[in-house]
């Protein structure tokens, strides 16, 4: 009892120092519901939350180990301000605990919007695939994107953009990729030129002495065979330890949309986090022909498939936020797709946040088009709207995680 005391003022102290300050985001408007801002835990999903704030524990006060967060969703997620907020928390609210980028996709490459914190460039051809057109199971993974160059002349880089991470290189790259004696060989440049070296699970892998910021892909025809090459996604890694916070979302993806991608279950062991959200519902539930039934399969396969890859990650899944339809009606098929989620998370032992209640429940985006924080179109947020939300389920997170402390789990 007296360790387990001393353990709990030592991460108060940690974590608050000697100051009033806390680590809690500071949240000014009305219309935001405080006391509806918590994660709700279903059956086992405390047990598995107790996990990951004991990750945390060990992170914060021996600077050991490293906390995997993947977060999938839709257009909220593919610009990576949400997602990008709840990084930057979470690996700024202690000291000595900011981890690598994690898993990226080089959205440029595929001509679509690309998160901020880092930019993709590329010379040659390439060819896209996205999960939300493909009308069947296809080789896609855990982006649902991927890119796919017949031209050995091509190029990728990966550039991280220092102002929002600074010193956040890395020295251990994964390149998740398609196999096959038709693929060219797959090459680094990073202070000298390095073979990737193939793992059978489906990527290459590089590692060098030194750390750096940008990586530099290109490929070798060696053999007559050889007439093409796929990225599926670009794993960004160092030994540091600390939080990787990872994002993947494709514009219009449903539930349905993860579940055509034929590598979803492989790449999820390979990149191995411990924590996933999943964000999606925003287009399930778009139309007046939403059908609730067709939503609450999709979602329930969608949770089969992962927790049958990770049976032992902590899964909270987000609510639709309140949207608007054609700019003009109200749409009220959120609510009862939020309810839906409910249901799916009980049956699995899934966790949930209720973004569409938290941000004022029906018609709120009204007002959160007033306060400047939404898209004139009622779907979307503006980046200031998207912080706010990662400022509002960190918060959520963070009483979760005190309530844990409280309790004496180490």
């Amino acid at each position: 009892m007296k360790k387990t005391f001393l353990f709990i003022i030592l991460i108060h102290i940690v974590l608050y120092g000697n100051s009033q300050d806390t680590p809690y985001k500071t949240i000014s408007y009305s219309f935001i519901k405080q006391d509806k801002n918590q994660i709700h835990f279903f059956g086992k999903s405390s047990e598995n939350f107790k996990k990951i704030c004991s990750q945390l524990n060990k992170l914060i006060v021996q600077g050991d180990g490293q906390l995997k967060i993947l977060q999938i969703g839709d257009s909220h997620i593919q610009a990576d301000y949400f997602s990008g907020k709840m990084r930057e928390n979470l690996q700024s609210f202690a000291q000595g605990i900011k981890g690598s980028r994690g898993f990226i996709f080089p959205y440029q490459i595929a001509h679509t919007n690309n998160p901020e914190n880092y930019k993709s460039k590329f010379t040659g051809k390439w060819q896209h695939k996205r999960n939300i057109t493909e009308t069947s199971a296809t080789d896609l993974g855990i982006s649902g994107i991927s890119v796919t160059t017949y031209d050995s002349n091509a190029s990728a880089q990966i550039i991280i953009n220092n102002h929002y991470f600074p010193h956040q290189d890395f020295n251990k790259v994964k390149i998740f990729q398609n196999s096959g004696d038709s693929i060219f060989d797959i090459f680094i440049e990073q202070n000298g030129v390095l073979k990737g070296k193939y793992n059978s699970l489906g990527f290459s892998e590089f590692t060098t002495d030194e750390h750096f910021d940008t990586l530099n892909i290109f490929f070798i025809k060696s053999d007559s065979n050889q007439n093409q090459f796929t990225i599926h996604g670009i794993e960004l890694d160092n030994d540091d330890p600390g939080i990787i916070y990872s994002a993947v979302g494709i514009n219009g993806a449903e539930c349905n949309s993860f579940l055509k991608c034929n590598l979803l279950e492989n790449h999820l062991h390979i990149i191995n986090p411990e924590w996933i959200i999943i964000s999606l519902g925003t287009n399930d539930a778009y139309s007046k022909n939403f059908n609730s039934s067709i939503f609450e399969n999709n979602l329930d396969e969608l949770i089969n498939r992962i927790q049958n890859a990770l049976p032992e990650t902590f899964i909270l899944i987000t609510t639709p936020p309140d949207s608007y339809r054609k700019r003009k009606s109200p749409n009220p098929n959120m609510q009862i797709a939020g309810k839906i989620i409910e249901k799916i998370a009980e049956k699995h032992n899934c966790a949930v946040w209720d973004l569409y209640e938290v941000m004022g429940g029906f018609t709120s985006m009204k007002l959160w088009l007033k306060a400047g924080l939404a898209a004139n179109d009622k779907i979307h947020f503006s980046r200031n709207g998207y912080s706010l939300q990662g400022d509002l389920l960190f918060n959520a997170f963070l009483s979760a995680y005190d309530k844990n402390i409280d309790s004496g789990n180490k």
